[in-house]
């Protein structure tokens, strides 16, 4: 079809009436339009909406960017020619009369047309570039997806690194391509200021470039082409010095708005012998680095950095190379050298600083970075870039006030600012406005296509909107841009898992895991309450328990909050989950706001409320619970999460020995903020109020219970967080935890008395974390009290009282170091606690508060001494690592610790401990990654435990209600996991001390891209070394302990749970007096969600198969709104 003919078919149509579409974004030079039917062309103007059938062009030296209404981004060269015969977001025709453009499709399918005057190419995706000679020749260049390229002649397909040519009158042929991206190298964004050098700014500017310097601000571009090249011809610039300097730099300026990048930087590197500037080479080292070529601007910058080695340009050009290959340390150096290099208050001071405030920022330290970035704006405060880096770190920060004002001023200094245009849609993003984020980052990443940070986001924004496509594929132009980056696959592992799609994810993780040592910062990732950001989170949710531990220890990062959640719902025992809980708190207070509305990954505002019901009907009981919860984010004034939640359980007897009826009224209220970038702060209150009685009375042997137990819980939390950078934090934590629980007992010799139980709590705990290269160190201080009273009052003798208290006080300070040196890690540490305990017990007056007898007191404790811990690990690759601990450790009177709760991979087995326990615990672990699919483990290990009493056997500290009302776990959000317990002690550590010693194996398979199993065996020799009961096992450890699951994902989080669990014989006490029977039990779990997170519905089944106990059933159904 020739040239005229198909411009004329294109005219004859008939555009939609005001219908826009495309809209100028960005404008170098001069370009003009025409609308349809008109003639003569019109000046074009950036934001500028052009309608069905405009024809838009670029004069010489001049480039623009088009966004379409079907999102489709277009950039054109110089002297390129487009007619928008039809946009709509159902199809889109183009025609290309000359010049060249590149465009990227994102919709899918993709359903875009462009014709040449030699062929007409249908385009199925995603990205391409044609270019049309001056006797109307094609040639098409396929990065990705497929195009078919055809005229009268014939056809032919274009795949990824495919080369179309057509000319009028001749069938197209095709070529592959070595290195198809250095077509599209003249795509991208460069400084459009060519008068920003310093010879301009001189008041005694030359009057050759002064009159340069008129001609380029007139935009006659090709005039002042010509000056250059008479002036280069002559080798000087008149009268300026360094003239022949800023012709080579404004040449190759103007070399890059023709689109030769290539020939820019050769004009540099032929400039250099001439004229060693060292702002031509640091020119050419950004233009290397641009054209994706490192090792030769490394180099360069090596051998010209010899010559000039304090020049400023060069070492920031230097800290770029080195930002730019993941080497953070060694560019903030740089960065900063270059600040101290340059000249007080200039220009290059400026650059310098940017540069420093955009390396911090990419490290995670906003408080630095916003910091330095507003230095670089007060020096430069009409560059629009300054400004909105400034912008973007404050956005980063939910400081989105000072974000939006910020990106106002960027914009208005230059509404093609491709940074500003980036982080507006990140602003919108974080503001839960999905759409309008897509559109500004389109915008963006079409002036920028690397733009590595803004590809990330907008995978995020297109992911919100249902597009896992167009997300996957915003993913792999962020791993072009910066291939050392980790986060984009971690980010894809969080979709892909999200999207049902498991198998893909856990290669996602692979990859992000072998890239970790590149890492900037996690800090522009969020994590809610369960973890989803880890990179372990993919192979949990899909069974594969054993792997899922190995990914999220190798990755384990103390101050990111999402390896704390993570590891929380690892551990065995509630000490070391709440553990992890709370630190996952103080390193991010505002996970309390995250809900379920969508899958976090950048703090997003909004609130929601969730309605949930559950039922439960076991051999004992039948349950049923409602719930209603609150939770939010809100960053207008100060970033802010919040919590509240009530909730009400009814329980009741299904007969039996000991079966009760339970009421329980529960509220919980949640809040977190960051007041500074550098604080963080959180708060959590809850108070429950319990009634439970028995039908038929409960025999307690001297008396007998046949009333209402009343108990009333209230527990307070409160934290704070310093961050004193990016790798170092101080956190500090309260607690305030009260219990009373009364009752009436009728006791045979006394009659009815009055009993209470009355338990408290507080702590104080601090911890420091600082993280230096190789090198991570800790140290912390915990003091806790604990009390519990136990009395009898007789109504009838309303002035004497009974009882016994006892207090338990104790203090730790401890450190431990972790050094890393390539496959190698090893930690040493120590604690030193100390715990005392006071048991009195008194018979006296409550009138006078004096003692009837000598109160009976005994005492007891550990005293002060050290404990040692060492843990040596080693790396044969992702997901393959051997492991060896040793571990002494005190199980503090208390709900919690900073501290660590495991040494490298090697957990602490608080499950296996009493308050106030002492244990030591020897350990070797073998993880192992035999390929894509299958994960084999390996544990030998050997623990002795003591737990403490007194002279006459009782327990040194009691059970403590308050111990137990630690609701840290139940402030998460719900959501679908296939997690498979591995090997959970469901036995009462209840005994004096002993010795266990357990051999594991484990192996955990894909089956399918949807389907896994793991099977699992524990080998388990148990011991009592107490004197009253030795030789006998423990309580709860059977010798054989075998688990086989498998999990289906039936789809986005739609999942089934189906586990076998055999136990061998043992005992309940460490008497021997309450057999349990060796036997499998039968789980399963079957989840359901709707897709747009609104209902969820769960249900599990549990039951032994001996047949001699009922099952228990239990359901949940979840409603959501917001």
């Amino acid at each position: 079809m020739g040239s005229a003919t198909a411009w004329a078919q294109c005219a004859g149509g008939a555009p939609a009436p005001g219908a826009s579409a495309a809209q100028i974004v960005a404008l170098a030079g001069q370009g003009q339009t025409r609308a349809p039917g008109v003639e003569p062309w019109s000046p074009a103007a950036l934001a500028q909406q052009l309608g069905a059938g405009a024809d838009m062009r670029t004069l010489a030296l001049s480039s623009a960017a088009l966004l379409l209404a079907d999102r489709t981004q277009i950039r054109m060269s110089a002297s390129a020619q487009v007619r928008l015969c039809e946009s709509q977001p159902q199809r889109t025709l183009l025609e290309l009369a000359a010049g060249r453009l590149w465009a990227r499709t994102k919709k899918t399918p993709a359903t875009l047309q462009l014709q040449t005057p030699a062929a007409l190419a249908v385009v199925r995706g995603t990205d391409w570039d044609v270019e049309v000679d001056a006797a109307g020749r094609t040639t098409l260049t396929v990065l990705s997806g497929l195009v078919e390229l055809s005229n009268a002649q014939g056809s032919v397909q274009l795949g990824p690194a495919e080369q179309g040519f057509a000319e009028p009158g001749r069938a197209p042929v095709k070529r592959v391509l070595v290195n198809p991206r250095e077509r599209v190298q003249w795509v991208a964004a460069y400084p459009t200021d060519t008068t920003r050098w310093a010879e301009f700014q001189r008041p005694d500017i030359a009057p050759a470039l002064a009159d340069l310097r008129a001609a380029l601000q007139a935009g006659q571009w090709s005039a002042a082409q010509a000056q250059l090249q008479q002036m280069a011809a002559r080798g000087d610039a008149g009268d300026a010095g360094g003239g022949s300097a800023v012709v080579a730099l404004v040449l190759a300026d103007l070399d890059l708005r023709n689109g030769q990048m290539d020939a820019a930087q050769a004009r540099l590197a032929a400039a250099w012998p001439r004229t060693p500037d060292p702002r031509i080479a640091a020119r050419r080292a950004e233009l290397l680095m641009a054209l994706d070529r490192p090792a030769e601007a490394r180099a360069w910058l090596d051998t010209t950095r010899t010559a000039a080695p304090a020049a400023p340009e060069l070492l920031l050009a230097d800290a770029d190379w080195h930002r730019l290959e993941g080497r953070g340390d060694a560019a903030l150096a740089l960065y900063r050298q270059a600040a101290d290099a340059a000249p007080a208050g200039t220009a290059q001071q400026a650059a310098a600083l940017w540069g420093l405030g955009r390396a911090l920022q990419e490290r995670g330290d906003l408080h630095a970075a916003r910091t330095t970035l507003a230095r670089a704006v007060a020096l430069a405060p009409d560059h629009p870039a300054y400004r909105a880096e400034l912008a973007t770190a404050d956005t980063e920060a939910l400081r989105l006030a000072d974000a939006r004002t910020g990106f106002d001023a960027a914009l208005a200094l230059a509404g093609d600012d491709y940074t500003s245009l980036a982080g507006a849609g990140l602003l919108a993003l974080q503001q839960g406005d999905a759409e309008g984020a897509r559109t500004q980052l389109l915008k963006a990443l079409v002036i920028e296509p690397r733009y590595a940070r803004a590809q990330v986001w907008l995978a995020v924004a297109e992911y919100r909107l249902g597009e896992l496509a167009a997300a996957l594929d915003s993913l792999d132009r962020a791993r072009l841009a910066d291939p050392n980056d980790p986060l984009p696959w971690q980010i894809e592992a969080i979709l892909r898992n999200d999207s049902g799609q498991p198998e893909a994810a856990m290669a996602a993780a692979r990859q992000a895991l072998v890239r970790l040592p590149a890492l900037k910062s996690l800090n522009p990732l969020v994590s809610d309450s369960q973890g989803s950001a880890n990179l372990g989170k993919a192979l949990g949710d899909f069974g594969l328990e054993h792997w899922a531990r190995a990914y999220a220890q190798q990755s384990y990062y103390p101050l990111w909050a999402g390896s704390h959640f993570f590891m929380a719902n690892r551990h065995e025992s509630d000490y070391s989950r709440n553990s992890e809980l709370y630190q996952g708190y103080l390193a991010d207070p505002l996970a309390l706001g995250l809900g379920e509305r969508q899958v976090p990954v950048l703090p997003t505002e909004g609130h929601e409320t969730v309605w949930t019901t559950s039922a439960e009907h076991n051999p004992v009981h039948s349950a049923l619970v409602g719930a209603v919860t609150l939770r939010g984010l809100d960053a207008s004034a100060v970033p802010m999460a919040w919590l509240a939640r009530a909730t009400g359980l009814r329980m009741w007897p299904r007969g039996g020995s000991g079966s009760y009826w339970l009421t329980a009224p529960m509220a919980t209220l949640g809040w977190g903020a960051r007041p500074t970038d550098q604080l963080g702060l959180f708060v959590v209150h809850d108070q429950g109020w319990d009634r439970v009685g028995y039908p038929g009375g409960l025999d307690l042997g001297p008396a007998r219970f046949d009333g209402v137990a009343r108990t009333h819980a209230a527990r307070t939390d409160a934290g704070g967080a310093w961050r004193w950078s990016a790798d170092a934090q101080t956190w500090l934590k309260v607690h305030h935890v009260r219990s009373t629980n009364t009752r009436v007992l009728d006791f045979d010799a006394w009659g009815p008395q009055n009993s209470r139980v009355q338990d408290g709590m507080d702590g104080v705990m601090l911890r420091h974390v600082v993280q230096l290269p190789g090198q991570r160190l800790s140290a912390g201080w915990e003091n806790v009290r604990a009390q519990a009273r136990s009395g009898l009052y007789d109504p009838g003798v309303p002035w004497e009282a009974s009882d016994g208290t006892t207090t338990a006080r104790f203090d730790m300070p401890w450190i431990t170091s972790e050094w890393q040196h390539g496959a190698w890690a090893w930690e040493v540490g120590a604690a030193w606690p100390r715990l005392r305990a006071r048991y009195v017990n008194r018979y006296y007056s409550q009138i006078t508060n004096e003692d009837f007898f000598a109160p009976d007191i005994t005492e007891g404790g550990h005293t002060r001494r050290l404990r040692p811990r060492a843990g040596l690990s080693y790396r044969f690759g992702p997901g393959r690592a051997l492991h060896a601990a040793y571990i002494e450790s005190m199980h503090a009177p208390a709900s919690h610790t900073l501290a660590p709760v495991a040494v490298g991979a090697i957990a602490i087995d608080h499950q296996y401990q009493r308050l106030g326990s002492l244990a030591r615990k020897r350990a070797v672990q073998l993880d192992w990654e035999i390929d894509a699919r299958t994960f084999a483990w390996g544990v030998l290990s050997s623990q002795s435990i003591a737990n403490p009493t007194f002279a006459d056997g009782r327990l040194l500290v009691p059970n403590l209600g308050s111990s137990v009302s630690d609701r840290a776990g139940v402030l998460a959000p719900v959501g679908a996991s296939g997690q498979v317990v591995i090997d959970a002690y469901n036995g009462n550590p209840y005994f004096s001390q002993g010795r266990l010693h357990q051999a594991g194996a484990a192996l955990n398979r894909v089956l399918t891209p949807h389907w896994s199993v793991l099977g699992s065996y524990t080998w388990a020799h148990s011991r009592n070394t107490g004197v009253q009961h030795a030789g006998n096992l423990l309580p709860g450890v059977p010798q054989h302990t075998g688990v086989l699951a498998n999990v289906w994902r039936h789809g986005a989080r739609d999942l089934t749970l189906a586990s076998l669990v055999y136990r061998g014989s043992r005992f309940a006490d460490e008497a021997k007096t309450q057999p349990q029977g060796a036997g499998w039990s039968f789980n399963l779990v079957l989840f359901r969600e709707s897709a747009d997170r609104r209902w969820a519905w769960t249900g599990t089944l549990q039951t032994p198969l001996h047949g001699t106990v009922r099952p228990t059933l239990w359901t949940s159904l979840r409603y959501r709104m917001d």
